[in-house]
């Protein structure tokens, strides 16, 4: 349907209007109106938090403001403990180097093994020993030092190997994936390589050790064993020491 003649010049009037108002240099201009809406809209970086309500129980505004506060020394007080550390910091990790020993050692026989069969049997129970194992060395980690992830630039390189050696490779000689065994040896040797830089910034020697020579080797073999061994958590160790009777004997598993 064709709009009347009155309609049609009233729209006219209407677009002449707006278009006048536009030129009317006493008025915004279109931008100007959506640059003013911008910068209406724009977040304020001077915005404050609202005050903390008075009359509540637990801490004071002062001691909020102390846990607020910046660490002056920043990472430099990580490096003193690791340093004064240092000796524990790389016993950790040397059993970490003795954990993914064992799991390339055991995975390397079963990989591509067939299901149901006695090797792929073998791994499977080597995996619940393993594993559990594994779990108990990071809480006792924890246990022995319950403040490391805030007193430690170690802790983070030492979570990031643990899981590899007991997921990475796991999934790796599960899937029977070559590809993904190689990824997890390269970022093995990322982390290896950070914990050695870490060690030349703190002004300290890395602990190359030489697999040749063969004292070092059965030192590295006794370190390595007494690491897979769990803790005795029977209780005969302790009655034996109650009762006067010889030395602990951690209880042994066959990895």
């Amino acid at each position: 349907m064709r709009p009347s003649p009155q309609s049609s010049l009233s729209l006219g009037l209407a677009c002449a209007a707006l278009l006048a108002s536009g030129c009317d240099s006493d008025k915004p201009s279109l931008q100007d109106s959506l640059a003013a809406m911008d910068a209406k809209e724009a977040p304020k970086d001077d915005i404050k938090p609202k005050p903390r309500p008075k009359g509540l129980d637990g801490p004071t505004d002062a001691e909020f403001k102390a846990w607020d506060r910046k660490d002056p020394e920043g990472e430099k007080h990580l490096y003193k403990w690791d340093k004064a550390h240092l000796d524990d910091m790389l016993r950790y990790w040397h059993q970490l180097e003795c954990f993914q020993e064992v799991v390339t050692k055991e995975g390397a026989k079963a990989f591509g093994a067939e299901p149901g069969s006695e090797t792929s049997e073998q791994w499977f129970q080597f995996k619940r020993a393993y594993v559990a194992h594994l779990d108990g060395w990071q809480k006792r980690l924890f246990a022995e030092q319950p403040r490391v992830q805030e007193k430690s630039k170690f802790v983070g390189n030492f979570l990031e190997a643990h899981e590899l050696v007991m997921n990475g490779y796991l999934r790796a000689y599960n899937d029977g994936d070559e590809t993904e065994l190689k990824k997890q040896d390269a970022h093995w040797a990322i982390v290896e390589a950070k914990n050695k830089k870490y060690v030349k910034s703190l002004g300290a020697k890395w602990p190359e050790r030489d697999m040749d020579d063969p004292k070092v080797a059965k030192a590295h073999e006794e370190f390595c064993k007494e690491a897979m061994t769990p803790p005795d958590r029977s209780g005969k160790a302790k009655k034996r020491k109650s009762s006067g009777g010889g030395k602990r004997k951690a209880r042994k598993v066959e990895f």
